[in-house]
């Protein structure tokens, strides 16, 4: 036994060597990270005070302790960074599967999807980088080092802080935990402390968004985009006075929107539209959540065929004359006082980037390759369901998916960040089901327990 175990030792550290080569390769390639207006209207609050919650207010109060330490980007991005490696390498190292599929987890980090997200300091790939994480450390914990169940909470705090929708991706991760961490409790009890963990996380984020000065809610720059669509069906304007310039018509409307993103029309209209994120007073919020609804229930087909351009917008394959910051942004975007950053100018960087640009309107970068692999390989993973990695599998397509289906009625632009984490873990959890062995193959465990650790000599320890 001592020969097999150290004949095992050197396979047990590939991962890691992987993870961290793929971690100096994003280094070569992205740093000090990529900031788009979103992420140095971020910065510019951690340099000062969190003024609004429309920027992450986690995310700003993270960046606020790294600029101590060096100013930038540069720690944020290396950060999320670090808990993307990690996250694959304990995955990868924390199921039992053969080499050649530890290796097929680690170089998911090479799907261009990801890889070009990857290289932005974006709360998107923050969360999904912390989301990541999580599962490494619920396979580890599967796996039987219990330890690391207790490092899961956390990582998933930050995630759930990174963007407001996070939870739909959270929930499944934060069950398999509750699972885990009552291996021998009954149903009721899981359910319990999986809700109840839900509820302090939440609670956790909602007392570190309150440090914003004001909350900005998010649904009027929907309500607009949704508002200036059904005004072109009917043929009048449907939003509201007190929100638009009054030269506005359905012309120009028509001339401005694109179905790609709301910001066209606010950025290109001529007459003027009311500034969605800044302040409203309550009553106009009230009157236009008001309009919003009447017109989609005065013309629901209408609405639809709208929501239903966005969809194809933004889970299809774009065309070349789209902007290219749907998918990626590589410069330095400034923002008021911010000093200025040195973007990555080096020959590798810019070698990806010609590349990206070749491809971009190609189903390489469009989001419905990867969820139709993970939703091919979810009957697989049902069929396997008593073997972990496809255990696994199953709570990344939940996570991926239900963070996913609400986006056809919510997007309010078709940018690729939104569904990173759904491509990805789509592709992770394909790999799982096909590298789970056969249930047939293995001696059966006991009903429910499908999530118990187990380690050799303990109960259950065949089926890991």
């Amino acid at each position: 036994m001592p020969h097999a175990a150290a004949a095992r030792t050197p396979w047990a550290v590939l991962p890691w060597l992987l993870a961290a080569l793929g971690f100096a390769i994003d280094w070569a390639l992205y740093w000090p990270g990529q900031m788009s207006f979103d992420s140095a209207y971020a910065w510019w609050q951690a340099r000062g005070e969190t003024v609004t919650d429309v920027a992450s207010p986690t995310l700003i109060a993270l960046w606020r302790i790294t600029d101590r330490l060096y100013a930038g980007p540069g720690p944020v991005f290396a950060l999320h960074l670090a808990m993307f490696w990690s996250g694959l390498a304990l995955l990868a190292g924390g199921l039992r599967i053969g080499t050649a599929w530890r290796i097929a987890l680690i170089a998911c980090g090479a799907l261009p999807i990801v890889l070009v997200l990857r290289g932005h300091v974006w709360t998107d790939v923050g969360m999904f980088g912390a989301l990541l994480l999580a599962c490494g450390l619920l396979a580890q914990a599967q796996a039987g080092r219990r330890a690391a169940l207790w490092a899961v909470p956390p990582v998933l705090l930050y995630a759930l802080g990174m963007r407001h929708n996070a939870v739909l991706a959270v929930a499944p991760v934060v069950a398999v935990w509750a699972w885990l961490a009552w291996p021998r409790g009954g149903v009721g009890r899981r359910v319990g402390t999986g809700l109840l963990t839900l509820a302090a996380l939440l609670a956790a984020v909602n007392a570190i968004n309150r440090q914003a000065r004001s909350h900005v809610p998010l649904w009027p720059i929907l309500a607009q985009g949704d508002l200036a669509a059904l005004s072109i069906a009917s043929g009048r304007v449907l939003l509201p006075a007190f929100s638009v310039g009054p030269t506005l018509d359905v012309a120009e409307l028509a001339e401005v929107s694109r179905p790609w993103s709301v910001t066209a029309m606010l950025q290109n209209n001529r007459s003027g539209i009311r500034d969605p994120l800044g302040e409203w007073p309550a009553e106009d919020l009230r009157v236009l959540r008001e309009t919003w609804f009447a017109a989609i229930l005065a013309d629901p087909a209408a609405y639809l065929a709208h929501r239903w351009r966005v969809t194809r917008a933004l889970f299809g394959t774009q065309p070349r004359e789209w902007p290219a910051t749907l998918l990626y942004v590589d410069a330095q975007i400034g923002y008021r006082d911010n000093p200025p950053v040195a973007p990555n100018d080096g020959a590798a960087h810019r070698a990806l980037m010609r590349w990206v640009e070749a491809w971009r309107p190609t189903a390489v970068f469009a989001v419905w390759p990867y969820l139709l692999i993970g939703l091919a390989a979810a009957p697989l993973a049902w069929r396997r369901r008593a073997r972990r990695p496809a255990t696994a599998a199953l709570w990344l397509l939940a996570s991926a998916w239900l963070y996913a289906l609400p986006y056809p009625l919510l997007a309010p632009s078709a940018e690729l960040r939104y569904l990173g984490w759904s491509c990805l873990a789509s592709v992770l959890a394909a790999i799982l089901a096909l590298a789970a062995r056969p249930a047939q193959d293995a001696a059966p465990r006991p009903p429910g327990a499908y999530f118990v650790d187990a380690r050799p000599g303990r109960p259950g320890a065949s089926g890991a």
